[in-house]
């Protein structure tokens, strides 16, 4: 289907368009608020073709897409239209206090993610150049593109300001003047300098700090001004909104900011930044093998946001970053490894090319597509690609590996580990090295793809054997219902030809239906019209639901009655959910079969067997 049928049928399974409160994008997902979580169909969703996966994770409804995820999500936008008027009088279902701090944080870093994304790459080739001795650090031309990979960094406060502005549904240009209020030159010199400590307002004390680069403060202050715009706006009258409204909400909020939320907010960053610096000081191999092992679970789940403050304050005040960017990237480097050694060792040609291509993308730090479509869906890949990370983990706790500017952390981030003097870069490489060795050998070493398994089917009747293609019935013969065999009764008994339940019986007591324990439906049809005899002729032993073992009896059927009333014995046994399986085959040539002897075969599709496993 094209984006726009895919756009509009999640739209549809999200509950419609009056249901979703709030959409955005990252880099491989949609992300949904919605009004109401029964209205969401979640394996409507995961069965659409082009989504890999859909969950509900902190708050959100979150459909991955993989690399188009920007392409579709323009066409849900205009899918969507217009909503944020309506939304705002719809009745939402209160979150738990950690569901609501990640959905909030991912709400408002991912919008930003491309241009942060786009300047660290940039940082990262300007550290390259830098190295190869292409450029000095004093040219001129460097200045300028040191500026233009910088900027976002440095005003980060206004790209954060308007994202949390959209994500808590207040003004977004008064959410980015209380940016520039603390981002302003005279604040900014007088950090720097030391010459002025604070400044005085009414009595009150406005200290001055340093605010480039932060993210809480920010958050902070347009978090406290979306509820200040909404209790001034009830007050003020209609006619003296235009005026008083901006004015009363800009004073209160850049007062408060000043003096109380930003500071509050920076020393937040400040103690956050230094309890994780101590945390790799005391357990850096442990803490990178850990959060090396579990980071593709952390990803997966949506939780890395929580990490993006801490990081960006590690930039903001080190100049790098040791935790989330570096251990990102060795376990994406392990998920690489993984999906290779999948491609690689698979025999199933489908997963073979599927394997072969998000192994690519996960090259380049996108491992959604590898995750979902190989292997966690494999599981002992998955569990391969874990072990790597936790190897390349330890590896960049033991030796500390920075990062020094934020990108998409795969092949292209390398040039961001280059640290004129130091082994930082080689260490980055040998970490990465390993865990996609590990990965990759762990992958080939398991046995991820379980041979298929051929299932035999018994005859639940003694008599003659005969193909379906002769049987008197054109829906039968054509295998209409589902592939199997017709058996001409010596016996009136049918028995149960595996251990199961009985899922289904006619009124007229003529035809029985099993699901076997692996989720084979077999139905058994005594002779051909018979429903016309009302259950005449017929005994049943069992009742719907009934669990039953092999040769149990479960039908008794009077075969010299329904002869004598016209009717043919000749009776299907069918297998009803052919279509689940590669193949159903007859087992046997020989004309008479007894109870129990083997008359079908049939072979489970590999995603079938895998789900086992």
């Amino acid at each position: 289907m094209d984006k726009k049928e895919l756009a509009e049928k999640i739209v549809q399974e999200l509950g419609g368009k009056e249901n979703i409160l709030q959409s955005w994008h990252c880099i491989t997902r949609l992300r949904f608020n919605v009004a109401d979580e029964e209205k969401v169909n979640l394996d409507g969703l995961k069965a659409l073709g082009s989504v890999m996966g859909a969950q509900y994770q902190n708050g959100q409804f979150q459909v991955i897409i993989g690399n188009k995820v920007a392409e579709v999500y323009e066409s849900v936008a205009q899918v969507l239209g217009n909503q944020g008027a309506s939304a705002k009088t719809r009745p939402v279902k209160k979150k738990h206090l950690i569901d609501a701090v990640f959905d909030i944080i991912s709400g408002i870093f991912a919008p930003i993610l491309p241009a942060i994304v786009g300047a660290g790459l940039l940082k990262g080739v300007l550290s390259l150049i830098i190295a190869c001795k292409l450029m000095a650090p004093e040219d001129s031309g460097y200045a300028v593109l040191n500026m233009i990979a910088d900027a976002p960094f440095y005003f980060l406060p206004f790209l954060v300001a308007f994202s949390s502005a959209k994500k808590f549904k207040t003004n977004e240009f008064l959410a980015v003047t209380i940016a520039g209020v603390i981002m302003y030159p005279t604040i900014i010199q007088y950090a720097v300098s030391g010459e002025v400590a604070s400044l005085s307002l009414l009595g009150l004390k406005i200290p001055m700090i340093n605010y480039s680069s932060t993210v809480i403060p920010i958050i902070l202050g347009v978090f406290l001004m979306s509820y200040i715009y909404k209790a001034v706006d009830r007050i003020v009258p209609d006619f003296l909104k235009v005026i008083v409204t901006p004015l009363v909400v800009l004073f209160t909020d850049a007062v408060l900011v000043l003096v109380v939320v930003a500071p509050l907010g920076s020393y937040i960053g400040v103690y956050v930044q230094l309890f994780f610096s101590y945390l790799y000081k005391i357990a850096g191999p442990l803490a990178g093998a850990l959060l090396g092992g579990i980071m593709p679970l952390i990803v997966i789940t949506g939780m890395h946001y929580a990490f993006f403050p801490s990081t960006f304050l590690n930039f903001s005040k080190l100049g790098y970053d040791t935790i989330l960017l570096p251990l990102n990237l060795v376990g994406n480097m392990a998920q690489t490894g993984a999906a290779l050694g999948v491609a690689v060792k698979s025999k199933d040609s489908k997963m073979k090319s599927l394997a072969f291509s998000t192994t690519v993308s996960a090259l380049f730090g996108i491992t959604e597509p590898a995750i979902y479509g190989v292997t966690l869906k494999l599981k002992k890949p998955f569990y391969a690609a874990l072990a790597g990370g936790a190897v390349g983990g330890g590896i960049y706790g033991t030796f500390a590996v920075k990062a020094f500017s934020f990108s998409v952390p795969g092949i292209t981030a390398l040039p961001s580990y280059v640290e004129h003097g130091t082994k930082n870069f080689l260490f980055a490489l040998l970490g990465i090295g390993c865990s996609f060795v590990v990965a990759f050998i762990l992958t080939l070493l398991s046995n991820f793809e379980n041979k298929v398994s051929k299932m035999e089917i018994g005859s639940p009747l003694t008599g003659k054997l005969v193909p379906l293609s002769e049987v008197p019935d054109k829906t039968f013969a054509d295998g209409i219902v589902g592939q199997g065999v017709g058996i001409i009764p010596s016996e009136g008994v049918v028995k149960a030809p595996f251990q199961g339940i009985v899922s289904a019986i006619t009124d007229s007591r003529h035809a029985i239906g099993l699901t076997s324990d692996e989720g084979v439906e077999l139905l058994i049809h005594i002779g051909i019209d018979t429903v016309n005899l009302g259950g005449d002729g017929f005994e049943l032993l069992v009742k719907e639901g009934q669990k039953v073992k092999k040769g149990d009896s479960l039908l008794l059927f009077d075969m010299e009655k329904i002869k004598n009333a016209g009717f043919d014995l000749i009776s299907p046994v069918l297998i009803t959910n052919t279509a689940v399986y590669d193949a159903v085959k007859n087992m046997t040539n020989q004309e008479t079969v007894c109870f129990s002897d083997p008359v079908l075969q049939i072979t489970p599709r590999q995603e079938e067997i895998s789900k086992k496993y």
